[in-house]
């Protein structure tokens, strides 16, 4: 097998920082990753910068691979330029039961039943011992790991996992082909300190990362990854024969004529084109909203508004885009939502989204100024909302804190916009990505709920069951996810999550708590089940002698999200019935609060009285 540059196979060759390990014993090629697994190499893609390791043996008589007492799983450095690349499809063998509520999909239809009952890569025994009722298998089908460095395994967890590149479920499950691809960075140019460390055709410089220098290639020489030195720039010199010369003139002029006039046949039917998709997708909108049309920008003020789309401009990048801050001719403060360059999903999603929101108009949601449909991709502009995210507020990236009273509003104005459109838009809409990330704060901190790219008209009559489950791990419904049955209960789910946030101010999915406790839906019904709620609420939210009522208030907005939360969505309340429930609290709170109020001033008054029957006492004597 041959390891080509950058991989390295001893401390004088290749670069250490791309290390593998030659056995000498058993003259094959091990990858070696934190915690002491290693892991077989089967092949190296040199031109993909990529190869492929075989997945951990099993333990005699048993459904547990090695790494798992070893490392508990695959642990890769982050400071290493290796990842996991999402080419993989995985599958967990000998999990807990609680793993049925995650979005792996834990069901009889997962396909790690096919590859344990058919590939013939497991022996009957064993395939009985990774699939029962007791302890289920699980696949995780969105290509690759929710972290692209490690592959988990815990004793309160799954045991094992395997890896099946590039699957193709059309094909039997015995022609899969398993491993697990690992990817790495090219290499950059060798660290340095002085210029003896480089070569005669580098120079020790300072490179784009401060305080670092590089031996960056000299003028006439270019940083060649593959061989990993300065390679000479290739210059092609001509010794034509000036009557070689006169013909060569002559016929590229006659195909100079030619070029220019194919380019400009092309820039005709370059921009005949652009028309008609511009004329397609205001019809689109139109078709999408009731045949109004939003107000369309042109390119060149929306580039002008955003200095030609200036990366200092840049407010945040989504899964389908990037979001800019622009300023209009008239001083309106906008923000501008592109979709990624040559992807047609992100062009239709943006298209779709610019289409939802023409049709809604609530104080709680985004509002919509217009769109740009003359650009090769679609531009949307809607309102500049200027305090950040919730989950920004939540994670104390702001100095301002919420206080008990702010998270009661919000979660209420959330709810209230959420209800508009399950129950009050002309068509119910679902928004299917609701958390705190597109939950949005003005200057008086009122909720603006965000990002419409992920949600599907609902049509009457009709099972809305989508092609695949698209959300956010951590929000995301499981029953939504194994049954790809999406309705406004998803809605509530995700919704549920955000509750817990606003009371813990923790993340949803947080790999610093413990294994068990990394989803917080999960970690917060642990503790509630114990009796220990108290431990899971954010303590700043507490006064050192708080109202009972406050603490009450608390209770039960604890139980409203955990009914959110529900396994089956039909036990899950209604956003209408949210709402109620949460002015039902707020109601409460307040009344607490005039009730306190008006005593402390029935106190004052008497003090006061009191003090003055005493001195005209005293003047009296």
């Amino acid at each position: 097998m041959q390891v080509p540059y950058p991989l390295s196979t001893s401390p004088n060759c290749g670069n250490p920082e791309y290390s593998l390990r030659c056995d000498s014993h058993t003259q094959k090629l091990y990858f070696d990753t934190l915690n002491g697994s290693s892991y077989l190499v089967l092949k190296i893609q040199a031109s993909m910068h990529r190869m492929v390791v075989k997945t951990s043996p099993w333990i005699p008589g048993t459904c547990v691979t090695q790494d798992m007492p070893i490392s508990e799983g695959l642990w890769l450095s982050q400071t290493l330029p290796f990842n996991v690349t999402s080419s993989n499809t995985v599958f967990f063998f000998n999990c807990s039961p609680r793993l049925l509520v995650s979005p792996l999909n834990c069901s009889s239809a997962s396909l790690c039943h096919q590859y344990l009952e058919q590939s013939g890569r497991v022996d009957p025994n064993r395939a009985r011992q990774c699939v029962n009722e007791v302890q289920p298998c699980c696949s995780f089908l969105a290509g690759g790991m929710p972290s692209a460095y490690k592959i988990r395994l815990h004793a309160s967890g799954c045991r094992a996992f395997r890896s099946i590149l590039h699957l193709d479920t059309g094909k039997p499950a015995s022609e899969w082909e398993e491993g697990l691809e690992i990817q790495w960075a090219p290499p950059s140019e060798p660290l340095c300190r002085t210029q003896l460390d480089c070569s005669r055709t580098s120079t020790c410089s300072s490179s784009t990362k401060p305080g670092v220098s590089r031996c960056l290639c000299i003028k006439g020489y270019y940083w060649d990854q593959a061989l990993g030195t300065c390679s000479r720039e290739v210059k092609n010199r001509s010794t034509a024969s000036l009557g070689l010369k006169v013909a060569t003139g002559i016929c590229s002029s006659f195909f100079l004529v030619i070029t220019a006039t194919v380019i400009a046949l092309r820039n005709f039917k370059r921009v005949s084109n652009q028309a008609k998709l511009a004329k397609s997708r205001e019809d689109m909108l139109k078709a999408s909203n009731g045949g109004k049309s939003s107000r369309i920008f042109s390119l060149k003020e929306v580039k002008k508004a955003t200095c030609g789309f200036c990366k200092d401009r840049i407010l945040g990048i989504g899964g389908f885009g990037e979001v800019y801050k622009g300023e209009l001719h008239d001083g309106t403060v906008v923000a501008v939502k592109s979709a990624k360059v040559g992807n047609i999903k992100s062009t239709n999603q943006v298209l779709n989204e610019v289409g939802i929101l023409s049709q809604v108009n609530h104080k709680h949601l985004v509002r919509l100024l217009g769109c740009c449909i003359e650009a090769e991709l679609p531009l949307m502009i809607y309102e500049y909302i200027p305090n950040g995210t919730l989950h920004d507020h939540l994670q104390r990236k702001f100095s301002s804190f919420l206080n008990w009273k702010t998270r009661l509003k919000i979660s209420l104005q959330t709810a209230e916009a959420l209800s508009y459109l399950h129950s009050s838009a002309y068509t119910p809409i679902y928004h299917r990505d609701v958390k705190s990330t597109n939950i949005l704060l003005d200057e008086n901190m009122n909720a603006k709920v965000a990002d419409f790219g992920l949600s599907r008209l609902a049509v009457p009559g009709l099972s809305h069951v989508s092609t695949c489950a698209q959300g956010t791990l951590g929000y995301l419904d499981p029953e939504y996810y194994r049954n790809y049955q999406l309705t406004d209960k998803s809605d509530v789910y995700s919704y549920g999550v955000v509750l817990l946030e606003l009371l813990t101010s923790q993340k949803a999915i947080d790999f610093t708590r413990d294994q068990d406790d990394v989803n917080l839906a999960v970690y917060v019904n642990r503790l509630v089940s114990s009796d220990a709620m108290m431990e899971v609420i954010d303590s700043k939210l507490l006064d050192n002698e708080p109202y009972t009522t406050t603490l009450t208030s608390m209770k039960l907005f604890a139980d409203l999200a955990l009914a959110c939360l529900r396994e089956k969505k039909t036990e899950r309340p209604s956003m209408k019935d949210v709402v109620e429930e949460l002015q039902s609290i707020i109601t409460m709170l307040n009344q607490d609060n005039v009730s306190s109020d008006l005593a402390a001033k029935v106190v004052v008054n008497t003090q006061i009285t009191k003090a003055s029957e005493c001195s005209q006492s005293i003047i009296i004597i």
